[in-house]
């Protein structure tokens, strides 16, 4: 079952996007999810849980613009299917900076919407596949996919550091908590202090892994060596 949220404050317009919803659901008997409405951006961001699957965010909300809604959003969630409400196509534009998946101009028709959320649901049903990470950090809750993370490692106190593309994530714990969960999403261990994603090796020299992209060097240790080696081959010659 989906979780899907919708921000609109506009009762006619809120209707009309419920009563779509209802409207497939009644055309497609397997379609089944559950519905939360804000009327507010920030009453929206105060209850975000991260386990939401779609979001339909107005554009223009009275207490702050839908947009900033999407980026405090996809700063919690990077999974989360964003679809843009908007009579503005600027806006619709813009949303390529938070990743969003689609816009709907105003006024909403059901065969674009229904069209809409078909493509979306197809994009899910792949998603649902990935693995992803829930790291709590000090100042909330992220939800990331595994396959966006390069390299995790071990830092000072008990912590474990998250290299993603874009960020650092700090968390409590061991590696050990992981590697298990990761060896599904071809992550491998190069040396006591490191998880490597397989995706993103581009050589190994000597004893250092090199990690395409940003060129980072991570230690390739003696007891390692052999089994990161294995299962490396495997992964670059598909039988992994």
């Amino acid at each position: 079952m989906l979780k899907i949220l919708i921000l609109e404050d506009e009762r006619p317009q809120l209707d009309k996007l419920t009563s779509f919803l209802a409207r497939y659901q009644e055309e497609n008997p397997s379609f089944e999810y559950v519905l939360e409405c804000y009327d507010r951006g920030l009453e929206l961001l105060s209850a975000y849980q991260c386990d939401a699957d779609l979001v339909f965010l107005d554009i223009r909300v009275p207490d702050m613009l839908g947009m900033d809604v999407a980026r405090r959003v996809r700063r919690m969630d990077e999974a989360v299917m964003i679809v843009f409400v908007t009579s503005l196509t600027q806006y619709a534009v813009e949303g390529y900076s938070v990743r969003a998946f689609d816009y709907i101009l105003k006024p909403v028709r059901y065969a674009s919407f229904s069209a809409k959320l078909e493509r979306a649901l197809r994009m899910l049903s792949h998603r649902k596949q990935e693995l992803m990470l829930e790291l709590r950090t000090k100042t909330d809750v992220r939800k990331v996919p595994a396959d966006s993370v390069i390299y995790v490692e071990t830092a000072a106190r008990h912590d474990l550091l998250f290299h993603t593309g874009g960020e650092v994530l700090r968390q409590w714990g061991a590696l050990s908590q992981y590697e298990e969960q990761l060896r599904q999403a071809h992550f491998a261990r190069p040396c006591s202090s490191f998880l490597v994603n397989l995706k993103y090796v581009r050589g190994v020299k000597k004893d250092v892994v090199i990690l395409g992209g940003t060129e980072i060097e991570i230690p390739l240790s003696r007891s390692k060596r052999k089994e990161f080696l294995t299962l490396l081959a495997q992964y670059k010659g598909g039988s992994a």
